[in-house]
């Protein structure tokens, strides 16, 4: 009982995110740039819009650079980087018996069927040991996660399936009506999407720095 009650040690595993969370979160907010180029390239191709062809060189430029590969891969890279620190850190402020490790938290994003609940299970976990690091389980689980999970399956899985499934019953005409409806839509998703993330992003970062300072301050 005496262990239990004294406060964990300050461990040197633990390494400051303030860079890769700042780095993270503007990334995030360049892709906010990005889905308001992309809601505009989208719109230029419904029914009634100026069309992309009359788009100039230096704007096709910029449109690929922000709605294309770079941003949005860059972006991805760091949060799935940013996620990673934060686990690890969970441990080395005194996080026991976690079901994620560092690398497996990132890793479901990529195995087919589990990818539609495990990493949302992982990011909870990384909040609650985050608030909590010696009793991480009994913390609640705020609706906010809950919100950046529905926001990243609807458009990432349920416009694609739409997207799929009306492409064979379209012409040439209906399929560039339905490319330019389906990305409109998962543009403007991505907007309160990456809102929410950097929410989450900011609070854990903040609880982790709070914990790591208490730690070297009782140390």
């Amino acid at each position: 009982m005496e262990h239990a009650s004294r406060a964990p040690e300050p461990t040197k595993g633990f390494s400051d995110p303030t860079r890769l969370t700042n780095w993270t979160r503007g990334f995030l907010y360049a892709s906010i740039a990005a889905a308001l180029l992309g809601m505009w390239s989208s719109a230029r191709a419904l029914p009634g819009g100026r069309g992309e062809a009359e788009l100039d060189t230096g704007l096709r430029v910029i449109l690929w650079v922000f709605t294309g590969l770079p941003v949005p891969l860059i972006t991805a890279i760091l949060v799935l980087t940013w996620i990673h620190r934060a686990n690890d850190n969970t441990r080395q402020l005194g996080a026991t018996d976690m079901h994620f490790t560092p690398g497996w938290a990132i890793g479901w994003y990529f195995v087919p069927i589990a990818w539609f609940w495990k990493p949302y299970q992982a990011m909870t976990e990384i909040w609650r040991a985050s608030r909590n690091p010696s009793d991480w389980r009994g913390e609640p689980v705020p609706p906010l996660l809950r919100w950046w999970w529905v926001l990243w399956i609807v458009p990432f899985w349920g416009v694609s399936i739409v997207d799929v499934a009306a492409r064979g019953r379209v012409d040439e005409a209906g399929l560039e009506r339905l490319e330019a409806t389906t990305g409109l839509v998962s543009w403007m998703l991505d907007i309160p999407l990456a809102l929410v993330l950097l929410a989450i992003i900011g609070a854990v970062h903040r609880m982790q720095m709070d914990h790591h300072r208490r730690q070297l301050a009782a140390g």
